[in-house]
């Protein structure tokens, strides 16, 4: 019996109620540092970390694989589901849905701090949505943004691509690194009271990535770097403090 009830507490929370023409979310993605000390000009990005090292970042992408809006109801159906399933739910470029956006984005750092990036529209039901999964994961062949040709780098089949400098505390010559996964990590963010009705149909929202953060604590020279910092760039999305 107990199974037959949660089952059907399943499957009215999956049930999202009908589509309203007219109704849209246009969703956004920008760069931003959230700290002082810190540089971001020419494509480059430069912090100070609390060791003492100096690093830069001359080149970086990061591929958003997709978004995903979660209804306020969806919470205790959500965290049932993942109790029941423990495997991942990520795959590479998303089917996308009224409320899932597929398409994978790469967002490069060449791209000024508050620039917003257009990842698309969602058409989603009325009614309130309380959060958003974002995923990142490797780009395929078709993903928006992939850097050209003759930039060096290729990020099909990669997540996250990082190149700079590191200067040691203590000052000397800068050494370089760079930081290349095929990761995937995903991130809830609480939405800033998304609601959508007949008299209020369309919104928008942008995610902002904290790039002043990626690389605050993680040693470079360890061997899993690059799957930490991915980890550290989903932890860094909040919600954009700015309307677009």
């Amino acid at each position: 019996m107990s199974g037959i009830v949660l089952l059907g507490a399943l499957g009215g929370l999956g049930a999202c109620g009908e589509r309203l023409e007219g109704v849209h979310v246009t969703l956004g993605l920008e760069h931003r540092a959230t700290t002082h000390g810190v540089e971001a000009s020419g494509g480059g990005r430069s912090l100070t970390r609390a060791d003492g090292q100096t690093l830069t970042l001359t080149r970086g992408y990061v591929t958003l694989g997709s978004v995903e809006l979660k209804p306020c109801e969806d919470a205790l159906g959500w965290r049932l589901l993942r109790a029941l399933s423990p495997v991942g739910t990520a795959h590479a470029h998303s089917v996308g849905s009224p409320r899932l956006l597929g398409t994978p984005h790469v967002s490069g750092l060449e791209r000024p701090d508050g620039d917003v990036l257009t990842l698309g529209t969602l058409r989603p039901a009325p009614g309130r949505y309380c959060r958003a999964r974002l995923t990142f994961e490797p780009a395929d062949a078709d993903a928006e943004g992939l850097p050209g040709a003759d930039s060096g780098v290729d990020m099909v089949g990669r997540t996250l691509w990082l190149e700079g400098t590191r200067v040691p505390a203590g000052g000397g010559e800068p050494q370089p690194f760079r930081l290349v996964t095929s990761n995937i990590a995903s991130v809830e963010v609480v939405l800033d009271g998304l609601t959508l009705s007949e008299e209020e149909p369309s919104a928008e929202r942008t995610f902002a990535l904290a790039w002043d953060t990626w690389l605050a604590n993680v040693d470079l020279e360890s061997q899993g770097a690059a799957a930490a910092v991915l980890d550290t760039v989903a932890r860094s999305v909040a919600m954009s403090s700015v309307t677009p």
